[in-house]
């Protein structure tokens, strides 16, 4: 029966748009720096920033504000369009782009994508109800051998089979009327084990657009971010995506989109311009949660990885509630903006962290909370101020500045400054830090970012940090640093070399309780030609040092044939990096809707296939192969119990097919 569904959830799946691979490769690239605690929800970005572009860049008509919410567009580049457009009044073809001051290779490469000038029939927009556009969205995947997990004779089985599917609808009437609609079953979780529906998880979310003073109205799930995320915040790039941009470059209430079963909200919101330059949006929800409870019926934790495939993980299943409501109020003007951001919740059971000392100052023995900020924005001439002051229940605080300096068209600066002491508690802050949460640390960040010439992009930055408590594995106040540079060459049309180093610097406590200090030091070097019409290839080099050395290589090489309608991408990598400590990340080609970051942790080959076929201009279907063969003389992959594999090689299988209406 199980198989069956699956088959049926692959008859409906769409490519909502056809640049989508490009912007996943590209955020991809830049999680690659994103420190392993800190959740990203790629899908969701890609909903987002897919949705944004559908009808492309219009360069004559665009704005800096819609610019600004393009993550792959730094401000310099920003400020080239926008100068080209007031120097000679338009744009006449799209060409113009090279002679814009302040625009990289990578930046013209993305622009050549996306941006025309005049109307293009292809991506017109249409503001009434009468166009509407409907897509579907599916996957199915699953791991061979079968993990430990899955044997009958396993302590604590899974309860289902080891396919993992989702279901996604999407339904869009001209620019007023949005529908997303998910279902989504992970590996080893089963059909009907929840009594509150058939699949472990499902959203859904209803939005109408620019209805008399509202801006927009949200029903259902939904994700809110406002200021610079100190009270509550979305997502953001980490510290490479601050260098030349804004932390958050978008503010407000947005659909959840993606099958992603931790970070959003479920209830509803607004956001209305009663008068002129103001703007009020309002949220609230009600949500179940999963949770661990202590034997009197307080949370220890909320568990947030969304999987129910045991006894033991379904017990935790929605067994607590959380109320929040809040908004926020926001005065802009041409070159200033100020806002007030306030935010409530209260579970309905009292909160009890673990007692270790480095958690000691978590919100504890009640069950609410508070937030509250006030944020601004200031412009002057060729200097952006931003930043966020916010204090919580616990009489704790924090502050967020930030200050971008454009010297010239190829050079501009971006400094911030953050002070979280370690009183305050925001479970839903999401700002500019070293860690996942913005408690306890002070640091200074410089980043800077240079074009001396044409093909040549530098960039970099500096980051000091202090944590004044203690931290998880750090049994004293301790400090670090992180630093990183990159260079961008570009050799003629769609070729260029990168050459990447960051050192990081951590603190933590070995198993005699001594506090020691950790130096990570990486280099990267990737070469892409992407210059011709049916094959391409990309070529990276990685190694890094902590105790001991560890390194990557990788080949990557695409077909293509010249109509577009098919194309093979296949990896081949050789890692050598035995000690965990010297893991790498590396993101790869899959297939649409699904992201790959292979982490590589031992001595081995990976290779990875993945292919693409146009069937017709309304169908699409994907699949991908991918293996991982240990040289290290293991005999088993992974170390949890039920997650074991045995033997030195796994395999994984990926498909989706589309249809579009």
């Amino acid at each position: 029966m199980r198989n069956s569904l699956v088959i049926l959830l692959l008859l409906f799946q769409s490519i909502m748009f056809a640049n989508e691979d490009s912007l996943i490769e590209t955020y991809m690239e830049e999680l690659e720096n994103v420190d392993d605690e800190t959740f990203v929800d790629v899908e969701q970005m890609t909903d987002e920033l897919t949705e944004l572009l559908a009808h492309g860049i219009e360069l004559n008509s665009v704005d800096e504000s819609f610019l600004k919410k393009i993550p792959m567009l730094g401000q310099s580049a920003i400020k080239g369009i926008l100068r080209h457009r007031e120097l000679y009044n338009q744009f006449y073809s799209i060409y113009e782009l090279k002679n814009c001051d302040g625009i990289s290779t990578s930046e013209l490469d993305f622009l050549k994508r996306y941006a025309y000038v005049g109307n293009r029939d292809s991506i017109k927009g249409d503001d009434s109800f009468n166009q509407i556009h409907t897509s579907f969205t599916s996957f199915a995947g699953r791991i061979f051998p079968n993990k430990s997990g899955y044997k009958s004779d396993a302590k604590n089985p899974y309860l289902g089979n080891p396919w993992q599917t989702y279901l996604k609808l999407k339904v869009q009437a001209g620019t007023k009327m949005f529908m997303s609609f998910s279902m989504e079953e992970d590996a080893g979780e089963r059909f009907f084990s929840t009594n509150d529906g058939i699949t472990d998880y499902a959203s859904a979310s209803f939005e109408l657009r620019d209805v008399k003073w509202f801006d927009k109205i949200i029903v259902g799930d939904f994700h809110a971010s406002f200021g610079q995320g100190l009270t509550i915040g979305g997502y953001n790039l980490g510290k490479s995506g601050c260098i030349d941009g804004d932390m958050f470059s978008y503010e407000g209430i947005t659909r959840h989109s993606s099958t992603s079963e931790y970070g959003y909200y479920r209830g509803g919101g607004a956001m209305l311009s009663p008068v002129n330059k103001i703007q009020i949006s309002l949220f609230g929800a009600h949500q179940k949660l999963d949770a661990t409870l202590s034997d009197s019926a307080t949370i220890n934790s909320i568990k947030s990885d969304g999987y129910h495939r045991t006894v033991a993980e379904l017990a935790k299943r929605k067994n607590v509630e959380r109320n929040m409501f809040g908004g926020n109020i926001k005065w802009k003007q041409k070159r200033w903006s100020i806002g007030a951001t306030g935010l409530y919740y209260k579970f309905d059971h009292i909160l009890t962290p673990n007692n270790q000392p480095y958690n000691i100052l978590r919100t504890r023995d009640r069950a609410d909370n508070y937030d509250l900020s006030v944020d601004y924005k200031v412009k002057l001439r060729n200097i952006h101020l931003a930043g966020e002051f916010a204090k919580s229940a616990d009489d704790g605080y924090a502050m967020v500045n930030h200050a971008q300096i454009h010297a010239n068209s190829r050079l501009s600066f971006s400094l911030v400054q953050r002070h979280y002491t370690p009183e305050y508690n925001a479970d839903f802050a999401n700002a500019f830090g070293e860690s996942s949460r913005n408690q306890n640390e002070s640091g200074v960040f410089l980043g800077a970012n240079l074009l001396p010439y044409p093909h040549i992009h530098l960039r970099g930055y500096v980051d000091v940090y202090r944590f004044n408590w203690l931290r998880y594995q750090v049994g004293e106040p301790s400090e670090g640093s992180d630093c990183m540079v990159t260079v961008d060459i570009g050799f003629g049309v769609n070729k260029k070399l990168t050459a990447k180093y960051r050192k990081h610097t951590k603190f933590q406590t070995d198993y005699s309780k001594h506090v020691f200090e950790k130096e990570m030091h990486s280099w990267r070097l990737t070469y892409k030609d992407e210059s011709r019409t049916v094959v391409n290839y990309k070529t990276i080099v990685e190694a890094n040092k902590l105790f001991d050395w560890g390194y990557v290589v990788a080949q990557d090489l695409t077909l293509s044939r010249r109509n577009k309608r098919a194309n093979l991408s296949i990896r081949y990598a050789y890692f050598h990096t035995p000690d965990y400590q010297n893991r790498i990340s590396m993101s790869e080609k899959d297939v649409t809707g699904y992201f790959s970051m292979p982490v590589f942790y031992g001595i081995g080959h990976h290779i990875g296939v993945s292919a693409q076929w146009k069937i017709t201009p309304r169908m699409q279907f994907n699949a991908k192969y991918s293996g991982l063969i240990y040289t290290d003389g293991r005999e088993k992959i992974g170390s949890q119990a039920n997650e074991i594999i045995e033997g030195n090689k796994s395999t994984q299988l990926r498909f989706t097919l589309g249809y579009s209406l």
